[in-house]
């Protein structure tokens, strides 16, 4: 069972139960994963190029690619075909993490050169069930306003840090379903 948290705004007193008072516009502290949501939740694809989502499949594409693809040309005939199965499984491995930088890759050049830019409210943060380093990282709620009416976006920042303000807006830029935060967003290219 959800369980809503009911306070009243430290600025104007009113009844609330979201993190941004609906009447005053002031944070009002209320954790983000006991507010209520105001408003539908739509499917988010964060368009990031980080360490976790592109360097570190990268690594694993060459390391495992060398040892898939290059390391049994490199061995006597017979002794890889000893080991064929195991070099069939590196690269397999290889390929696989290839195609995952190059699906954030092909995502944020989407973004980049397709993306409409516009602006979000920060709401709030809540834990993701990514760890680094032992904590976990950050999902940053977001509300924008799309034809429908205002929206709610639950962005995976793959950061322990939650770098933007509360009540803050940001840019953002939205390709179909893929966002990407434009101001202070990291990039590795």
């Amino acid at each position: 069972m959800e369980v809503i948290e009911k306070t009243n705004c430290p600025n104007c007193g009113a009844p609330i139960t979201t993190e941004i008072c609906p009447y005053c516009n002031t944070a009002t502290g209320i954790k983000t994963a006991t507010a209520n949501m105001e408003y539908p939740v739509i499917e988010c694809k964060e368009a990031n190029l980080g360490f976790f989502n592109t360097v570190f499949p990268l690594i694993f594409a060459v390391s495992f690619g060398f040892f898939g693809f290059v390391f049994p040309f490199l061995l006597s005939e017979e002794d890889a075909s000893e080991v064929s199965l195991m070099f069939f499984a590196f690269g397999l491995i290889g390929i696989i993490a290839l195609l995952i930088t190059l699906y954030n890759v092909a995502k944020y050049l989407l973004v980049k050169i397709n993306g409409k830019e516009i602006e979000g409210i920060v709401y709030g943060y809540m834990s993701d069930n990514m760890l680094i380093n032992g904590n976990p990282a950050q999902i940053v709620k977001i509300k924008i306003d799309t034809d429908e009416g205002p929206r709610f976006i639950l962005y995976q920042t793959g950061d322990i840090k939650q770098p933007y303000a509360i009540n803050g807006t940001i840019k953002l830029k939205v390709y179909k379903n893929i966002f990407r935060i434009e101001n202070g967003a990291k990039t590795y290219f």
